[in-house]
């Protein structure tokens, strides 16, 4: 139910609604891609749907700490989906930023509401660990 901006102002505006989804498995890399070809390359290969370059980061500092985290990203472009002409990382990252702000502010209120869940999946995932 959480509401995501579709414009950047009251001219530039994606040509449909975003969605929020959850993805079973994404994928980190050292390079920006923006390649249709490679993005194809890596969904065959490794069943991955969002590539980013800063979420692998996040996972080696938590898994060193021994700490539990959920990534919440916001995309802003598709690697090699625009036209040559266009930049959709440059004109939607703010947009992008936005939206993945308000999706924390809606998790955490979730989560504070649902904190005794919160802790018990923490549990469970503590002791696969």
């Amino acid at each position: 139910g959480l509401k995501v901006e579709r414009c950047i102002n009251s001219t530039t505006c994606l040509p449909r609604a975003p969605v929020m989804v959850r993805v079973k498995r994404g994928i980190s890399v050292n390079i920006y891609l923006h390649n249709a070809a490679y993005r194809s390359f890596i969904y065959k290969k490794f069943n991955v749907t969002p590539v980013d370059m800063e979420s692998a980061t996040v996972a080696v500092i938590c898994l060193h700490q021994r700490t539990s985290f959920i990534l919440i990203r916001s995309l802003s472009d598709l690697a090699g989906g625009g036209t040559s002409l266009s930049n959709e990382a440059n004109t939607y990252s703010t947009l992008a930023v936005r939206n993945a702000i308000s999706a924390m502010i809606k998790f955490i209120q979730l989560a504070c509401c649902m904190a005794r869940l919160v802790h018990e999946v923490t549990q469970t995932m503590n002791k696969r660990n």
